[in-house]
């Protein structure tokens, strides 16, 4: 077994269960802390590829915050300002490590994102993200970033609060959002997909249907704005896999 705590001022712990490949997200208010430092310098030495995926995880907290059932006027407004800063900010944390008003603009956002969560909680980015996380070690941040775009998309038939999202970045639509996720993602160079990732096709169909099970479990998967069934998740497994996009 393993263990981490979220960054930053969150209510969420994971425990890591190593020799089933599951994550177990805890979660509880006394896990909060009383004082929480946020301070760029802190960030300073992280290589580009760890700020990419940290900077997009941050970002998948903000948009699963905004429309997970316990949202509220107050956790949307952290969420809202953090995704703008993100978008203005991150390209630039990734190739310039020591341009501090990025790095402490990307350790503002990502505080308030884990603030906007741990009041309206999260969806099925971290539903999936769990999984394949656990069953093939990739890194938490990459995963949700690889599947955050056709999350958008699954989700955006039963909400409209992608549209506040995207009218933080100049767009309208949902589509609009979820397409300048993939442009961000590009931009900090994470792939669009697990197989680009260098998953095996064999590997993957191997542990499907157990990420899918375990997915439908996770207590993430609640508070996600619409319920997928056992095949819908599957689906949603698949077209990130093979770098697809979501439809239905």
């Amino acid at each position: 077994m393993a263990a981490s705590i979220s960054a930053g001022a969150t209510c969420v712990a994971v425990i890591t269960d190593t020799a089933k490949g599951i994550k177990h997200p805890l979660v509880s208010y006394e896990i909060c802390p009383d004082i929480a430092i946020v301070d760029g310098e802190l960030a300073k030495s992280m290589p580009a590829d760890i700020t990419a995926n940290t900077g997009m995880d941050a970002l998948s907290h903000d948009v699963e915050a905004v429309v997970a059932a316990l949202a509220s006027t107050y956790s949307d407004t952290m969420a809202l300002r953090s995704i703008r800063t993100i978008f203005d900010t991150l390209p630039q944390a990734c190739a310039n490590g020591e341009d501090m008003a990025a790095r402490q603009a990307m350790h503002d956002a990502s505080c308030m994102a884990g603030m906007a969560f741990s009041n309206a909680i999260l969806g099925i980015i971290h539903s999936i993200s769990h999984q394949i996380g656990g069953m093939f070690g990739v890194p938490h941040g990459r995963a949700n970033a690889i599947l955050m775009p056709n999350v958008i998309r699954f989700n955006s038939r039963a909400t409209d609060k992608y549209e506040l999202m995207a009218q933080e970045l100049g767009k309208e639509t949902a589509e609009e959002f979820a397409t300048e996720v993939e442009k961000l993602r590009q931009a900090v160079g994470i792939e669009d997909s697990f197989k680009a990732y260098g998953m095996t096709p064999e590997a993957w169909q191997e542990k499907l249907d157990a990420m899918v099970a375990n997915a439908l479990a996770d207590p993430c998967t609640g508070t996600n704005p619409r319920q997928p069934s056992e095949e819908e998740m599957k689906q949603i497994f698949e077209c990130c896999f093979n770098g697809e996009v979501v439809t239905f």
